[in-house]
């Protein structure tokens, strides 16, 4: 179903003109016309928008080539994304990002996303990077919001941005003290100098924990006292009790919990920068309102891009 001929399809969308593929092809132009017709009768749906020159792909156009393109393990997606281009059916937006990043970035773009598009239910995947990477492979999920998983062949991403990781502290710590910081104006400290000090930290099978035990192997610190979490959200709470140091990207930072008790520090000339992106699958149709959220996603960070100070 939807294949027959993929070829025909295939070389219009590339010259974008119906009379040149017909050439490349050695058929008539009239006949290859009816063949595109007859497929658009069978979908429901307009591939092209004809009031372009050259022609131009529809939505349901570019889903179609990522249909071919990925033949044999997308016929379900490609049915029921079709449906929902044809009847205008509310919208499912499977989107991923790590617990961290659920909790401190979605309160700055989630209500704005919500209000401009009503119509579209977006589910959540919250897991750690190399997790939401295999989510992508599997098509669970239509793009993640994360940090460089481990293995990136078949995969397509856009850099957001080049995060700060910050050092946090509670005020009251001794590497604190008499220094006047903010998420906004963080301080310098020589990390070097805080080799006695408790870390808490993610574990290596996290790519945030492979960051950071880098840096430290980098600095000649893995001998430190270093207590291992899987949450972020935990490792701040017990930092802001007073128990250990830890790292925590820039992004979404002033949802933070417990801000008033931290300071934050940067440890490394240039600031020590791990690359956030947008990961989707190679050859996935991304819909206009997944767009729509990784723009959103973007004008964020790019608006936290102008007021960082390194």
């Amino acid at each position: 179903m939807y294949t027959k001929n993929p070829e025909y399809f295939l070389t219009v969308a590339r010259e974008g003109s119906i009379s040149r593929a017909a050439e490349k092809l050695y058929l008539s132009q009239p006949y290859l016309s009816q063949c595109i017709g007859r497929l658009e009768q069978e979908l429901q749906m307009k591939l092209f928008d004809r009031s372009h020159t050259p022609l131009v792909l529809t939505d349901a156009g570019r889903l179609y080539l990522s249909y071919l393109e990925g033949v044999g393990n997308l016929t379900g997606k490609f049915e029921s994304q079709i449906e929902e281009l044809r009847t205008g059916s509310r919208q499912i937006l499977n989107v991923g990002m790590t617990p961290w990043r659920g909790s401190v970035l979605l309160p700055d773009i989630l209500p704005a996303y919500a209000a401009a598009h009503p119509d579209v239910r977006i589910v959540l995947h919250e897991y750690h990077s190399n997790t939401l990477a295999g989510l992508v492979r599997e098509d669970k999920i239509d793009f993640a919001l994360m940090n460089i998983p481990n293995k990136i062949d078949g995969f397509v991403y856009q850099i957001v941005f080049y995060e700060r990781m910050f050092l946090v502290a509670n005020k009251i710590h001794p590497a604190a003290a008499g220094i006047e910081t903010s998420y906004e104006n963080p301080a310098y400290i020589n990390l070097q100098e805080l080799k006695k000090e408790r870390f808490i930290l993610l574990p290596n099978e996290h790519v945030m924990g492979q960051v950071t035990e880098n840096l430290f192997a980098r600095m000649n610190m893995l001998n430190c006292d270093i207590l291992y979490t899987t949450s972020s959200t935990t490792a701040v709470n017990l930092v802001s009790e007073g128990f250990g140091l830890t790292f925590i990207p820039e992004g979404g930072i002033r949802q933070v919990p417990h801000l008033n008790r931290l300071a934050f520090f940067t440890v490394d000339h240039p600031p020590f920068c791990v690359p956030l992106l947008i990961l989707y699958k190679k050859n996935a149709f991304i819909t206009p309102q997944a767009q729509d959220f990784i723009e959103m996603t973007k004008q964020y960070y790019a608006r936290l891009k102008q007021k960082a100070s390194y």
